[in-house]
């Protein structure tokens, strides 16, 4: 089966927006009603496309804004004329504070530092800015510690610009259910929400809950969660993948085939050699298109439904594949390195594993590398 390629480009990757709504309303399933969903959308949303993915979720009613992480993410969607709700991670920049008030972006508060920065540029632009204040409750990366935040839930009123209107956290080891800080984590930050309330700050939003903790922890959940990779159909470390589907497939094409005699090195290093004669096709993908280098010798593809393994070590522009099973393989042949052929399938998370990485890595590198089509 040969396919066209944009621009002459061998390599396409095809991004399905309504798999992405469609697990997002998987997600939207195992929560209360009233609990509301943050998607996130950073690092070009995973490698999907920052904008075609914004478009297609923010029509899902259950959706509160969309998490990002740059305030170059806010420009981006803005300008794609995207005017809901979005909510910066992580905080923003020295010198960002006017932007942030000027496209209207809720701000994660990662330090008192921040708070004040938010604070004086409202002040001076006659404005207010949204906040939710982060708590490191046990990830170690950014946000306040708890007793920092109960100090400062009694005296708001110091930032008279700014809008508290929630508290976060995140969860670092919410894939293993069998982790019990996982329980510690929820206990410490629900003591805290407790302890504000009474102190007098009642944040209107209370989230903790990434992908693997709406399926693994209901109490972590409160009236907001925030899923990233499950959006995209992926869930590392979890059998519960109930109604997720990939939202990413990646295919090349047969470049070259020959025939090759037993005994013979193949590739740099000659890092592997031909057990028995065999038909050898070339791939022109390699670990410039993000198919990482770590998949030499170990990886996998699917060429008319039938499963190839890798021979050698990936190139920069290009890796060889046992095609010896394959009826009748021929230049062109679609060569499916991430998707299904026939019955079979090759999935972002079988090829993180036989990469040695996660999901996430190859994610991002194969969808910002090669042409995508949004389907």
């Amino acid at each position: 089966m040969t396919v066209e390629h944009p621009e002459g480009n061998p390599n396409i990757v095809k991004i399905h927006t309504e798999a992405a709504a469609s697990n997002l309303r998987s997600l939207s399933m195992r929560l209360d009603e009233g609990v509301q969903i943050m998607p996130v959308v950073k690092s070009d949303a995973y490698g999907h496309g920052i904008v075609e993915i914004s478009r297609r979720l923010i029509q899902e009613n259950s959706v509160w804004g969309l998490g990002i992480a740059t305030v170059q993410d806010a420009i981006c969607l803005r300008n794609a004329g995207i005017t809901d709700r979005l909510f910066l991670l992580a905080g923003c920049f020295p010198g960002d504070e006017a932007a942030v008030a000027e496209l209207d972006v809720v701000v994660g508060a990662i330090s008192t530092e921040m708070i004040d920065r938010l604070q004086s540029a409202a002040r001076r632009m006659n404005t207010r800015i949204h906040v939710h204040v982060k708590v490191d409750t046990g990830m170690g990366r950014y946000g306040l510690y708890p007793d920092q935040v109960a100090e400062m839930a009694g005296c708001l009123d110091r930032w008279p610009n700014l809008l508290f209107q929630g508290i976060y956290t995140h969860m670092p080891v919410a894939d293993d259910r069998d982790n019990d800080f996982n329980h510690h984590q929820i206990r410490i930050f629900s003591s805290l929400v407790r302890q504000i309330r009474e102190l007098g700050w009642r944040p209107d939003y209370v989230h903790m809950a990434n992908s693997a903790a709406i399926f693994n922890f209901p109490a972590s959940h409160f009236n907001l969660v925030r899923p990233g990779i499950a959006i995209y159909g992926s869930l590392p470390d979890s059998q519960d993948r109930l109604g997720l589907n990939p939202v990413m497939s990646f295919s090349s094409t047969i470049a070259s085939i020959k025939q090759m005699p037993a005994g013979r090195a193949i590739g740099y290093g000659h890092a592997a050699s031909i057990e028995k004669n065999s038909v050898v096709a070339v791939v022109p993908t390699g670990y410039d298109d993000g198919y990482m280098r770590s998949l030499s010798c170990r990886g996998f593809v699917l060429v008319k439904g039938t499963r190839c393994n890798i021979l050698g070590r990936i190139c920069m522009k290009a890796f060889m594949v046992d095609v010896s099973n394959v009826p009748e393989p021929a230049v062109g042949d679609r060569v499916v390195l991430i998707g299904s052929s026939d019955s079979q399938t090759i999935t972002v998370d079988d090829l993180a594993s036989w990469a040695n990485t996660i999901s996430y890595e190859l994610l991002c590198l194969i969808g910002t590398r090669n042409p995508r089509i949004t389907v």
